[in-house]
C-alpha cells in the first residue's frame, strides 16, 4: 500500500501542527471547535493564502510558515467576512437574475408569440459557429420542461400543463438558472438582445436621472452576465469569494464608459470591486444602494476586526482600491 502523505489527523494533532507552522493558538477548546464546525481544508486551506509568507517573487515559501503572529482568529474572522460578503452579493445578483429573467420573457415573447417558441431553433440567432450551442439551449430548455412536470407536488409548470396545456416563457424562466439565462440571451436574435440592452439603458438614465449617457450595448449585458454567472456559481456553492477572479474578464472599459467615471481603477481580470461597480448599470437605484452600504460597512467593520497588513490585502485581492468609497 502506498504512503498516505494527507493522513487523518485527530483534533489534536490539527492544533499541534498548526502551532508547528506558527499559529498563535490561545485557547485550544475554541480551535477545535472552530476547526469541527468548519473543517481543516475549508477554514485554513481555504484561507491560508492570505497569512502565508512569501519570498522575493511573491510566492509562498515551501515548506509554508505563516507570518509572525499570525492567530487561529484571523482564519476565523476571514471566513465569516468571506461568509457575509456571499449574502450581501447574493442579494445584488439575484435581483439582477429576476429582472434578467424578466426582460428575457418578455421581449422574447413580444417578438414570439406563439406557444413554445423558444423551442424552435429559427427563433435563434443561429449560424454554423454557435447551432449546436442553441440546440443544447433548447434542449435544456425542454428537459426541464419534462423533469418539473414529472416532480411530485405543485409547481407552475404542472398547473400550466394540465390547465393550459402550455408553458409560456415568463413562466419558464422561474425555473431557469442564471446559466440557462445567460446561454439564452447570448443566443437571442439581435432584436431581441437590442430591446434588452434599450430597456436597461432606459432604466438606468431614469434611475439616476441622467439626460445622457452611453448606451448600454447588448456585448455590456454579455459582459455583465459573464461575470455575474462566474460570481453566482461561487456565491452558490460556498467558494472563497472575496479572491475570486475572472481570468478572461469581459471588456470592462464599455462598463467604465457608460458609468461615466474615466478614472475608475478597474482591472482587465474581474474581481469583486468590478463586479460591483458593473451591476450599478442593472441594478435599480435602491438595490444597488443596499448592497453598496452594506459592503462598505463590511469592510469598515473588517478595518477594525484585521491589523492594517492583512486588511490592505483583503482590499487588493477584492480589487478595491483605497478611496473605495468614492467609486461605489
Amino acid at each position: 500500500m502506498e504512503n498516505n502523505d494527507r493522513p487523518f489527523r485527530t483534533l489534536e494533532e490539527q492544533v499541534n501542527l498548526l502551532r508547528e507552522k506558527g499559529i498563535i493558538i490561545q485557547n485550544i477548546n475554541y480551535a477545535k471547535n472552530e476547526l469541527m464546525k468548519r473543517g481543516y481544508y475549508s477554514l485554513i486551506n481555504g484561507y491560508k493564502s492570505l497569512f502565508l509568507e512569501r519570498n522575493e517573487n511573491v510566492s509562498p515559501r515551501i515548506p509554508h510558515q505563516y507570518i509572525a503572529g499570525t492567530k487561529f482568529e484571523d482564519f476565523v474572522n476571514l471566513y465569516e467576512f468571506d461568509k457575509k460578503l456571499r449574502a450581501i452579493l447574493y442579494n445584488g445578483l439575484l435581483s439582477y437574475e429576476v429582472s434578467l429573467g424578466a426582460e428575457l420573457a418578455y421581449r422574447f415573447s413580444e417578438a414570439f408569440p406563439k406557444e413554445y417558441s423558444y423551442l424552435d431553433i429559427n427563433n435563434f440567432n443561429h449560424n454554423d459557429d454557435n447551432t449546436v450551442q442553441v440546440l443544447k439551449t433548447i434542449s435544456s430548455l425542454a428537459n426541464k420542461i419534462e423533469q418539473e412536470s414529472h416532480n411530485r407536488g405543485s409547481n407552475a409548470i404542472r398547473h400550466y400543463l394540465n390547465n393550459h396545456n402550455c408553458i409560456p416563457l415568463w413562466v419558464l424562466t422561474e425555473f431557469m438558472t442564471f446559466g440557462d439565462l445567460n446561454y439564452f440571451y447570448l443566443n437571442c436574435k439581435e432584436e431581441i438582445r437590442q430591446g434588452i440592452s434599450h430597456d436597461f439603458t432606459q432604466r438606468y438614465r431614469i434611475t439616476y436621472n441622467l439626460r445622457r449617457t452611453n448606451a448600454i450595448m447588448p456585448e455590456i449585458i454579455e459582459h455583465i452576465n459573464h461575470m455575474v454567472n462566474m460570481f453566482r456559481n461561487a456565491v452558490a456553492h460556498n467558494e472563497i469569494t472575496y479572491s475570486k477572479v475572472i481570468n478572461r474578464g469581459p471588456n470592462m472599459r464599455s462598463i467604465r464608459n457608460v458609468l461615466g467615471q474615466t478614472g475608475l481603477p478597474i482591472s482587465s481580470q474581474p474581481g469583486v470591486f468590478e463586479l460591483i461597480v458593473s451591476l450599478r448599470l442593472v441594478l435599480d437605484k435602491s438595490e444597488y444602494a443596499t448592497m453598496s452600504d452594506s459592503i462598505k460597512k463590511l469592510l469598515t467593520d473588517a478595518d477594525n476586526q484585521f491589523s492594517t497588513q492583512v486588511y490592505e490585502k483583503i482590499l487588493s485581492c477584492m480589487h478595491f482600491p483605497n478611496n473605495y468609497e468614492h467609486w461605489i
